[in-house]
């Protein structure tokens, strides 16, 4: 994802990309940042190694932050640091959640102590090619959708909105973005957590006897969401099938997470909906048993590293 966004933003502006990972550092020297597939751009932006070179970089009105969920909290902490010294704005730059998820915009908000958070949703699935040259685009679903639940940001989140679509990526921005964050929310716990335990695609999973769990879980889901008083229309559910069958290429990042012994998303996504469910008096019993088996992945990740 930040290799996308740099690729689309560099189009149209001067982009600085942090790259904490050597090897993946070496590679964007060499070919840039470049996205093919379902789109295609390239850009090259100035690679960084750390938060703290962005100031010497040229600094920054707009910060993207396009990290897994599980990468926020140390992420929040080297950026709170830096944040002064990035603009001369007194309000400071406006910052991007790119993650998956019901709270990641607002845990930004938290840990940087800085209330210019907008929250992008987005129906894309890109994965790096094997060699590191690109990003291939194999899920694209616009407009994406941008906002904030500060509507004084709305200029903000509208200007950004014309600059991707300018770069290549179709993006509007959403009035009811907590709307957009609980739908794709709801899909992608309905499926992720569901691929990544039979290591499938999308379009397996629901030619599979397990596409009867990702239709529970979506039940439970929307239960939650409609109880926490998010407004769904009706036609969400027949509307949430279409787009996994649009879909079925696709290998979700949580797949890719737990073949990579990566710690997953689960607490973005599963777990949230039981949390708001148990708060609600909403019984989410798949979503519990799914959260559970992929948090044995987790449990093993963590043992490993120790």
């Amino acid at each position: 994802m930040g290799t996308l966004i740099a690729a689309i933003l560099g189009q149209v502006m001067p982009v600085v990309l942090v790259c904490r990972r050597e090897e993946r550092a070496a590679q964007l020297f060499r070919w840039g940042a470049n996205v093919s597939g379902l789109i295609e751009a390239s850009a090259r932006p100035i690679v960084v190694r750390t938060t703290d070179e962005i100031p010497n970089a040229g600094g920054a009105s707009l910060v993207v932050v396009a990290t897994k969920t599980t990468a926020i909290p140390g992420v929040s902490e080297d950026l709170v640091r830096v944040m002064p010294k990035l603009t001369d704005a007194r309000e400071g730059p406006l910052v991007v959640s790119f993650q998956n998820g019901i709270d990641p915009g607002r845990e930004l908000m938290s840990r940087l102590r800085h209330k210019r958070v907008l929250r992008m949703v987005l129906a894309l699935g890109a994965t790096l090619t094997d060699d590191g040259r690109s990003a291939r685009v194999s899920l694209n679903q616009p407009p994406h959708a941008i906002g904030s639940v500060d509507p004084e940001l709305q200029p903000g989140a509208e200007q950004i909105a014309l600059w991707l679509t300018e770069g290549g990526l179709e993006t509007a921005y959403a009035g009811d973005i907590e709307l957009e964050v609980w739908r794709k929310a709801i899909l992608n716990a309905s499926v992720n957590p569901v691929a990544a335990l039979v290591n499938c695609t999308v379009g397996e999973v629901l030619d599979s006897p397990s596409t009867d769990i990702v239709h529970k879980l979506l039940g439970e889901g929307i239960a939650v969401a409609k109880a926490e008083g998010i407004g769904l229309p009706d036609t969400y559910a027949e509307r949430a099938v279409e787009m996994l069958n649009h879909a079925r290429p696709h290998v979700p990042s949580m797949v890719e997470d737990i073949r990579g012994g990566r710690e997953s998303e689960i607490g973005q996504l599963n777990r949230q909906i039981i949390e708001r469910g148990r708060a609600l008096g909403v019984p989410t019993p798949t979503h519990e048993t799914v959260d559970a088996l992929i948090e044995t992945f987790d449990w093993k990740v963590y043992h490993d590293r120790r």
